[in-house]
């Protein structure tokens, strides 16, 4: 566990959490990227976020989930890849952000900025030089990423049946430590 600001956590997923992760996984996404398919996500929420799936991330040593509370109640969930290359960066200097999810009810709390600071720590501490990720270019997140002191640069195509092709394009963005 690792306290961000005075009421916004980061908590390490066990086994225990696997119910609650798989219920906020489910909750965040169908707020946030059901328009992007044609069956609205849910065949894609069903194979990604389920409970098989969430304790084989769980195993994987390079893997970290969070669920991402405050004052006891989870506004949602975190994924980071520990060690993930990228460009000229070995996997030894990279972390990337896989998925940051959270609530609508979350915005404007500060939990996202301090979920972000946390990624920060984490990557500190783990002597990496880069932190990046990729996000849908719909969603009009890069302005906060951004706002977090990200860059866009590159992009990509994200080609899974049952997506909209209008909504196939994502931004791949990085943060140099």
């Amino acid at each position: 566990m690792q306290e961000i600001t005075k009421s916004v956590e980061i908590l390490n997923c066990s086994l225990t959490d696997i119910d609650t992760l798989t219920e906020v996984a489910h909750k965040t996404y169908r707020e946030h990227y059901q328009y992007l398919w044609k069956d609205k996500g849910e065949h894609y929420i069903k194979t990604s976020y389920n409970p098989e799936a969430f304790q084989k991330e769980m195993q994987d040593k390079n893997v970290g989930l969070y669920l991402v509370t405050q004052t006891s109640v989870v506004y949602g969930f975190l994924k980071l890849n520990f060690a993930a290359a990228f460009n000229d960066y070995t996997a030894q200097e990279a972390l990337e952000l896989e998925r940051i999810y959270l609530l609508k009810k979350a915005k404007g709390k500060g939990i996202g900025k301090a979920v972000m600071k946390a990624v920060d720590n984490i990557a500190n501490h783990l002597n990496k030089k880069v932190i990046w990720l990729k996000t849908m270019d719909s969603s009009g997140v890069d302005t906060f990423y951004k706002h977090c002191g990200y860059t866009v640069c590159g992009e990509t195509k994200l080609n899974v049946a049952g997506i909209f092709p209008d909504f196939q394009r994502q931004l791949i963005m990085k943060k140099t430590l």
